[in-house]
């Protein structure tokens, strides 16, 4: 059957449609969580290791601070750090801040000069137009995660393709003033592997939940549209199609009308006027053709007459059939001057129909009753009427003609 192959289609279309959203919002969805759980463990890898730069400055300089700072004739505290003080700082370092993964410090004076590093090579540089360094000689903290190809770690030692983070942290007298910054370099390359792991184990786990849930889901959708398809097909056929034509069947036809009242009436509310023509259409002498020749051939007139009359009127006019032999061609934006050309063209193109059962050409003739609605409180009823008067006076006048009844 036609209609079961076209539900049948269109069911497959959906379910694919539905197959194709599920594998896009999984997607979405594990791309999602995955970027909002790695930004997750990267803020706590990152707030961790703040936490512990501060810690390492605090300790420094309640470890040290004879060796960073001094006091000037005022009693201020000044950062001052003296190439003697280098090697026991270095030791300190070593000791003190090994458990903290920490693998470089360094001590930058006011001005933005490394006044201290464990890597000695890198002490007098000045890094003043450093952005993160002007947080926290502003009194600011600054934290950044990065990938080191190379870097020293407080016994001299290279490492290679380390993840880093650099925490700039601000240094302060007895004043309360800022008297320089601590950068400290925290490996964080072990806690990066783990959340690593962690992200990797939790996109698997909801990988697999989305596949089962999706999955179920599927096979439920699927299993309900093989069965909902047959009558799908069917109720559609009988709400909205004549089984025979392939045209719009009454109610529908009706229905159009009616939705064409509606729209001109909003329309006309504003001043201007649209109004739209029908076209009640009658199949001449069509018991005779049953009669003579039999029903499927009467059938076969029919469906004739419908694909010359589709491939005659207009795109967006619209055809049904309005009951037996009757059809009825709803116009749209179309007053009486230009639906009567349209109802001669249709007259005309059944009228040249070449109609044949077995050997027997059978002619084929119509007669139209056209009517145009202009009136604000038409009713589809009404307007049917009025053409369906036309109609009888085309039949009445000897058939295979075009009669007009104007609205009241």
């Amino acid at each position: 059957m036609p209609e079961h192959s076209t539900g049948q289609k269109a069911s497959n279309k959906l379910l694919k449609l539905l197959l194709k959203a599920s594998i896009i919002s999984s997607a979405l969805i594990i791309i999602i969580v995955g970027y909002a759980v790695s930004l997750l463990y990267s803020q706590h890898v990152l707030e961790d290791a703040e936490y512990d730069a501060i810690s390492v400055g605090e300790a420094i300089v309640s470890l040290e601070r004879h060796l960073l700072i001094t006091l000037d004739d005022q009693d201020i505290e000044r950062l001052n750090v003296t190439s003697d003080g280098f090697n026991k700082l270095d030791e300190t370092m070593q000791k003190a801040m090994a458990p903290f993964e920490i693998i470089k410090i360094k001590v930058f004076s006011n001005d933005g000069t490394v006044v201290y590093s464990t890597d000695h090579s890198i002490i007098g540089k000045n890094d003043i137009k450093n952005p993160r360094l002007k947080i926290a000689l502003s009194g600011g903290i600054s934290s950044n995660r990065q990938k080191k190809d190379e870097i020293t770690d407080l016994r001299g030692e290279k490492k290679f393709n380390v993840d880093v983070v650099e925490t700039y942290i601000p240094i302060v007298n007895n004043k309360g003033s800022i008297i320089g910054s601590f950068e400290v370099y925290k490996d964080v390359s072990f806690s990066n592997l783990k959340s690593q792991d962690g992200i990797e184990k939790s996109l698997i786990t909801l990988t697999l939940v989305l596949i089962i849930v999706f999955s179920l889901s599927f096979l439920i959708i699927r299993v309900a549209a093989k069965e909902l398809n047959l009558a799908q097909v069917k109720l559609h056929k009988m709400a909205t199609e004549d089984p025979l034509t392939g045209l719009k069947n009454r109610p529908v036809i009706i229905e159009s009308v009616q939705e064409e009242i509606s729209r001109n009436q909003r329309r006309q509310s504003s001043g201007a006027r649209y109004p739209f023509s029908l076209v009640m259409i009658d199949v001449d002498h069509f018991k005779s053709i049953n009669d003579q020749h039999g029903h499927p051939v009467g059938d076969q007139a029919l469906v004739k007459i419908t694909d010359t009359i589709n491939s005659t009127i207009r795109a967006h006019d619209l055809i049904g059939r309005y009951g037996g032999e009757e059809f009825l061609l709803l116009l749209p934006d179309t007053d009486l001057e230009g639906a009567k050309p349209i109802a001669e063209r249709v007259r005309k193109s059944v009228e040249n129909i070449d109609f044949l059962s077995g050997d027997i050409r059978i002619p084929l003739t119509i007669s139209l009753g056209v009517t145009t609605v202009i009136a604000d409180d038409t009713d589809y009823d009404q307007a049917i009427k009025s053409a369906d008067k036309a109609l009888y006076q085309a039949k009445d006048a000897g058939r295979n003609q075009v009669s007009v009844v104007l609205q009241p």
